[in-house]
C-alpha cells in the first residue's frame, strides 16, 4: 500500500498531498512526481504537502535532495509554483522537512514549512505566483 494520496480542492484550486507513516526514498520521488502531474491535469500550482504523519529516515536525503534538483526539471514543474508543506510532528524526522525546504529554496522554487494547516493555506492562497 502505498504511504501517500493526493486530493484535490477544487475551491481553492490546491493539489494536497497527504504522506504519511515511514516512507522511503523511491516512495517521496513517487509521489513528488504524482503531485505535479496531478496539477497540470487541474491546471493549478499550488501544492500542499501534508507531511505531519511523515516518518522520513536519514536514508532519504538522497530523494529529498534529488526531488528539488533534479525531478522537478525533469516534470517541468513551473517556477511559479508554490509549495507549503505541513511540517511533521515526528521531530526527528523535521530535518526532512528543512532539508527539502532549503534545497527548493536555493533552487528558485516558493517553498514554505507550517506546523498549522489552516496557516498553510493562508500562504498559500496569499502568495502571488512569482
Amino acid at each position: 500500500e502505498m504511504p501517500w494520496k493526493l486530493e484535490y480542492h477544487e475551491q481553492s484550486q490546491i493539489v494536497e498531498l497527504h504522506i504519511s507513516g515511514r516512507a522511503n526514498g523511491d516512495e517521496l520521488r513517487e509521489a513528488a512526481a504524482a503531485r505535479i502531474a496531478y496539477g497540470k491535469e487541474k491546471g493549478v500550482e499550488r501544492y500542499l504537502i501534508h507531511a505531519r504523519h511523515l516518518a522520513a529516515p536519514r536514508s532519504a536525503t538522497a530523494a529529498m535532495h534529488d526531488i528539488p534538483t533534479r525531478l522537478y526539471d525533469k516534470e517541468r514543474l513551473s517556477r511559479s509554483s508554490t509549495i507549503a508543506v505541513i511540517a511533521p510532528m515526528d521531530a526527528q524526522s523535521m530535518w526532512a522537512v528543512n532539508f527539502f525546504e532549503d534545497t527548493c529554496v536555493n533552487r528558485g522554487w516558493q517553498v514554505e514549512s507550517f506546523l498549522d494547516r489552516d496557516r498553510a493555506i493562508d500562504w498559500l492562497l496569499e502568495t502571488p505566483p512569482q
